[in-house]
């Protein structure tokens, strides 16, 4: 974790910063950088420099090394030199007083932090093209939500009032199917004492809208665990492995390709399953799975929780190309759950996702209108295949 900070002296920051009470050993001391290991055994770094040197500094930090060289290319070709410390035309320094007075100087407009990857937000920018990325606020609602009819704790009745406390106008109801036995998954009784639920809570509240979801289970073989009869009768259906995670790669990615053909799956869940700092993810191309989702009108879910951040930012370039939709789902289990839906948004932006891009940035109306498009042209196209 890098730490910068703008400091004419750095003693006084220096010392405040290493007898933080988190700080579990002080690995490395001096004027400008000092380095510590966190009692969470995270290494944080602390850079002191001066006002004046502090933007150069933000944008040499918060880009990766390839987007720096490329930044000191430009530079070079004007004669100048850019480092973390200034642009220098000879031994004078070109004054920028911002980040974005510092690529106004380079001839380009500002790129947002999240973007300076060299991923092709320089030919992007030479362009006039960079993405007007989404925004926390552009989130209208949320999807892949669980309640007490599965393993969420808290009821239906808290998640929707939570969500309008939000600012939120719709919540999509994602509680986990049959096969989740560990999980309280529901069978068709409690599905339809779910959507009794649902209904009588639509009736109530006309400016907040719940959609009837499930997370079903794909099974080993490809067939979501419930039957069409069952499926049909949800407004959206997330399809999403939770067991057998070691199988072959071909054998997963069959799997998967599969249930994305399902005329009634609407989006993939976590799509590698990964758990960070605990579990990889499955052995898939990904690249594959995109494609497919992209030819059968299957929306891929950004899981938003910090434990899974899943899909990988690296693949959401890929999916806008194809015109892939992504829902930004929070996974939630409880109403605190809720706003890690955020977390994913900052995750969106680093995939060069704008508003347009993302399901859950659309009205309720839309979302319908989405939904019915979905489950129409799936069909046609399993009638036609």
């Amino acid at each position: 974790m890098d730490i910068l900070v703008a400091a004419e002296n750095h003693e006084k920051i220096t010392s405040f910063f290493v007898s933080m009470p988190e700080v579990d050993q002080v690995l490395v001391t001096g004027e400008t950088k000092t380095s510590v290991r966190m009692k969470s055994g995270i290494e944080a770094d602390l850079r002191v420099v001066t006002r004046q040197e502090f933007p150069y500094a933000l944008v040499y930090f918060t880009g990766s090394k390839e987007h720096n060289v490329r930044l000191r290319g430009i530079a070079k070709k004007k004669g100048w030199k850019l480092n973390e410390y200034g642009i220098f035309d000879g031994d004078n320094l070109v004054t920028c007083k911002s980040e974005e007075e510092i690529y106004r100087a380079l001839g380009l407009p500002y790129i947002p932090p999240e973007l300076r990857e060299d991923s092709g937000e320089i030919e992007a920018a030479e362009q006039d093209k960079l993405p007007s990325l989404i925004q926390h606020e552009d989130i209208r609602g949320i999807f892949h939500v669980h309640t007490d009819f599965s393993d969420g704790v808290d009821s239906l009745e808290r998640m929707v009032e939570a969500a309008q406390k939000f600012g939120f106008s719709y919540l999509g109801v994602s509680d986990h199917s049959k096969t989740a036995y560990y999980a309280g998954g529901l069978k068709h009784d409690a599905i339809l004492k779910q959507w009794e639920v649902i209904d009588t809570l639509n009736k109530k509240n006309s400016t907040f809208r719940i959609f009837k979801g499930i997370e079903s289970d794909i099974l080993s073989g490809g067939s979501l665990d419930y039957d069409d009869s069952i499926l049909e009768g949800f407004d959206f259906v997330i399809a999403s492995v939770h067991s057998g995670f070691t199988m072959k790669k071909d054998d997963m990615e069959e799997r998967i390709l599969k249930a994305m053909k399902n005329p009634y799956t609407t989006i993939l869940g976590h799509p590698t399953g990964r758990l960070l700092l605990s579990r990889d993810g499955y052995q898939v191309d990904m690249m594959r799975i995109i494609d497919c989702a992209a030819q059968n009108h299957v929306i891929l879910e950004l899981n938003a929780s910090p434990y899974r951040l899943d899909i990988d930012w690296r693949y959401l370039k890929y999916a806008k190309d194809k015109g892939v939709m992504i829902s930004i789902n929070p996974d939630a289990h409880a109403v605190a759950g809720l706003e890690e839906v955020f977390f994913g948004v900052n995750i969106a932006r680093k995939g060069w996702q704008e508003s347009k891009d993302i399901l859950n940035t659309r009205d309720v109306n839309d979302i319908k209108e989405i939904f019915t498009k979905i489950r129409n042209a799936k069909r046609h196209q399993v009638n036609h295949s």
